[in-house]
Order: C-alpha cells, then structure tokens, then sequence
C-alpha cells in the first residue's frame, strides 16, 4: 500500500511514491503506481506516475505495468540514441507507442480483464545537469488526467489545461492506455535551479479543481523532504478519500530549506 524510490542524480534530487486511499486500506493494493530511472551516464533522469481506471485489480496491474514499461521504453531509447533526430519530444512519443502496443498485448491476456485493464500515465524527461542559476528544458507528456505542476516562487503552476472542467470530478471520463494514443499531449518546459517539477495522479492533485492539498503540497514540496515526509504528504486527508495517488517530484539544483526546519 506504501511505495517508495528517491535519491540524488546530477543536480537533481528525486522522489517517488505512492499511497493507497484511506477506505481503501488494508484491504486493497494500491491502484496508483510510480516510477524513475537515471542514466548511468548522469545525462537525464525519467520519472513517471499512472493511474488505473477503477479500483479492479486489473486496473491495479494496467497501472504499475504503465509507469514500469514507460520508463524501460525511453531507457532502451535513450541507450540507442541519446541523440535522437527528433529530438526528446519525438523520442517520448515513440515510447508512449511502446507503451501502448505493450498494454494492449497484456490487456488480453489471463489475469486481466481487458476492459478494466487501462491507465492513465504522465511521464517526464529532465536533464541533469542544472546549472547554478540557470535552467534546463524538460519534456513532459501525458494521456488522461494524470498531470504535471511546476513549482517557482511560491507558486503551484498546472503545466496543462483541465480536460473537463465542467465535469462532475467523480464521474469524469479520462484518455487512457491502451487506445487512445491520438490524445496524447506534450509540453517542454524550461526548469531553472530551484524549481520544482511535480508529476501527480488525480486522486492527489488536478488542475482545474479548487482545492486545499495544492497549497499544503506546495509547501510541503518547496525543498527536498525525506521519503517518510514525502509518503505522508502524499497520505494527507481530503474530501475524497476513496481515490489512491501517487507522485514523483524533482527538484532541480538548489533548494533553501526554512530557518526553522531543523
């Protein structure tokens, strides 16, 4: 129900966690997974975050397959090509081909049930090497409702527009994998030292929904914790507390901690 990975590449310092929802434990595994891989090299690091679509346990494993697969997919890239013609964003597309033509193949077979078995995924590549005081440019892409926020200068910035903003939050339709490649979206981002990039699953944070998580989780993201603050950020109480969730945070180069911290 605890997942945990993290550590220091580069000039970057990572966390990555999930949590299952309070109605949810202990009975059920958690339906939200993430993932992370740095180039031996030190050249990028690839973080991800996926959400199975409903509680099955199908969903569950579409999940952990999704965040699992993704990150092997621009790894063995990567390893290719650390070059590539198209650039990072045409090598993240070609992995989230990958991706979908592996869930696809697994969605068929026993134990899955293949129409629970589907998630969401957001995926993010970053370089390095950050400059102190300057930046790098990172590639985030994502399929569903899974999303990404930039944090800078006190500030949560949503790195996406709402999908349906007018939507019921509960029962909002989102893309996910296997299917729907086509609505796949993309930006570059420019991340200067002491930025923050945070992926998360909607069951923790979405764009488009007023809600008090975001300014605790600013906060709380502001400078690197330790992963059991890390997990019990991720555990902090909301009004819907049958939704699990999962992040992975990067902060780049530098980080002032507050006076009063230790």
């Amino acid at each position: 129900m605890l997942a945990y990975d993290g550590g220091r590449v580069g000039a970057l310092t990572v966390r990555v966690g999930s949590v299952a929802a309070e109605s949810r434990r202990p009975t059920h595994s958690c339906n939200d997974s993430a993932a992370l891989w740095a180039a031996p090299e030190g050249d990028i690091c690839v973080v991800a975050v996926a959400d199975g679509v409903g509680p099955s346990d199908s969903a569950g494993r579409a999940a952990r397959a999704a965040t699992d697969v993704a990150v092997r997919a621009v790894r063995e890239l990567w390893q290719q090509d650390p070059r590539p013609s198209g650039g990072v964003p045409g090598l993240v597309r070609a992995a989230y081909d990958d991706l979908n033509a592996t869930l696809a193949d697994r969605s068929s077979r026993p134990p899955a049930v293949a129409d629970e078995y589907r998630s969401t995924i957001v995926l993010a590549v970053v370089p390095t090497a950050v400059p102190r005081g300057g930046a790098v440019d990172a590639v985030v892409a994502r399929i569903g409702d899974s999303t990404a926020w930039r944090i800078r200068a006190g500030a949560l910035e949503a790195l996406f527009t709402a999908q349906s903003p007018s939507a019921p939050f509960r029962w909002q339709v989102t893309d996910a994998l296997p299917g729907d490649t086509r609505r796949l979206e993309l930006v570059e981002v420019r991340l200067a030292d002491g930025e923050v990039l945070a992926l998360t699953t909607d069951g923790l944070l979405v764009e488009g929904r007023p809600d008090a998580a975001g300014g605790f989780l600013r906060d709380a993201w502001a400078a690197p914790p330790d992963p059991l603050e890390f997990l019990a950020a991720l555990a902090v109480r909301r009004d819907d507390r049958i939704d699990d969730r999962a992040a992975a945070v990067v902060w780049c180069g530098t980080h002032e901690y507050p006076a009063d911290r230790y």
